[in-house]
């Protein structure tokens, strides 16, 4: 994606004594960072097409994409004759990325159509249709050829960045619905108990039971409060343009604010360390790790590091508080499967040490493959 729009960057950057490159070219060069800022619209393209059309010197141009999550192509472009299940349907083999020939179904026909192959999503070909009023001349299937290039270059790329959204936006919703139940879900029940057990202790005119019963209601609702209230701050938890480090030093500085703790935070890697995907993870699990000390650990010191090891790098958040027990209590399972499942997402091993009285460290290894 940078190359791409680096390659933007440099055509805008055009010296003067260079002569202007075709039209056809400048909306190629253009498209990646069209494509950036108007996300999932399809203007770019559209206003593309045109400028491939002249400059093939075609009856008609148009864009088969395939369907996101579903079978089939979704069209782009004008062309009257061009109805569902038409060509590429009717193509036994479409070409693949890079490769341009003629529709043989097309052909056979008496029509002139070439396609263009450009990527492959979900194991479907995205193509480039193109049709000539005669049988186009090499020229032409050379310039499509050429034009085929950067397109599929600048689609395959937000193709893959739809599927990395779209599998990050999945493991979230599964990350989010287990922690609703292991929570929010299980302290629901608890007090659905309780309140069932206070209505039998009123009728039996138990007050002082009745008032104890009633201060446990209030317990569980506060902590079922900030439960939801840090499952919400989560679920809308960004990098925002956000570099990792300026990430982490935003958390802390929130949970110094709301605790009593004293953090320290030593950051040594470098701003690229971790790729962007793995970013928001280990901000997810350094912000998990930091909510756990605050809530259960009583600790007075919290120490969290970042540092290269190897090719890859290790994060840890330590601090001097009780430990975990040796048998958490019902339910409490202090975050540590949502950790682990984030830590599996970007091929990263966590583990845990603690001891009673001894303080707890949360340590994340991520190196590359």
């Amino acid at each position: 994606m940078l190359q791409l729009l680096l390659r933007t960057f440099l055509v805008e950057r055009r010296p003067r004594d260079v002569p202007e490159p075709p039209a056809y070219r400048q909306a190629l060069a253009a498209l990646p960072l069209r494509l950036l800022q108007q996300a999932g619209a399809d203007a770019p393209l559209l206003e593309l097409l045109p400028h491939l059309q002249r400059a093939l010197q075609a009856a008609a141009v148009q864009l088969s994409m395939p369907q996101l999550g579903a079978p089939g192509w979704r069209h782009l472009g004008t062309a009257e004759d061009w109805v569902a299940g038409d060509c590429p349907a009717h193509c036994i083999e479409p070409p693949l990325p890079g490769r341009v020939r003629l529709c043989p179904g097309c052909l056979a026909q008496g029509r002139y159509r070439a396609l263009a192959g450009l990527y492959q999503e979900d194991r479907q070909g995205a193509l480039l249709r193109v049709d000539f009023p005669q049988r186009p001349q090499l020229w032409q299937r050379e310039l499509l050829r050429e034009m085929s290039r950067p397109l599929g270059e600048a689609l395959q790329a937000f193709a893959e960045e739809r599927r990395l959204r779209r599998r990050e936006l999945s493991a979230e919703r599964g990350v989010l619905a287990r922690e609703l139940h292991d929570s929010v879900a299980q302290q629901l029940s608890y007090l659905q108990i309780r309140a069932s057990r206070l209505q039998t202790v009123l009728d039996e005119r138990q007050h002082d039971a009745a008032q104890a019963m009633l201060d446990d209601l209030r317990d569980g609702l506060r902590v079922m409060h900030r439960q939801v209230r840090e499952l919400i701050s989560s679920a809308r938890l960004t990098m925002d343009g956000r570099s990792l480090r300026q990430a982490l030093e935003s958390s802390v500085e929130e949970f110094s604010r709301s605790s009593g703790c004293v953090f320290s935070l030593d950051n040594r890697l470098p701003d690229h360390a971790l790729p962007s995907e793995a970013q928001l993870q280990v901000l997810q699990i350094v912000r998990e790790a930091l909510a756990n000390v605050v809530r259960h650990s009583h600790a007075r010191q919290v120490w969290i590091r970042l540092r290269p090891q190897g090719s890859g790098a290790v994060v840890e958040v330590h601090d001097d508080g009780v430990g975990l027990p040796v048998q958490p209590p019902e339910g409490g399972h202090f975050g540590v499967t949502i950790m682990r499942e984030r830590a599996a997402a970007i091929g990263a091993q966590l583990s845990i040490e603690s001891a009673p009285g001894c303080g707890t460290c949360v340590r994340l290894h991520w190196g590359r493959t």
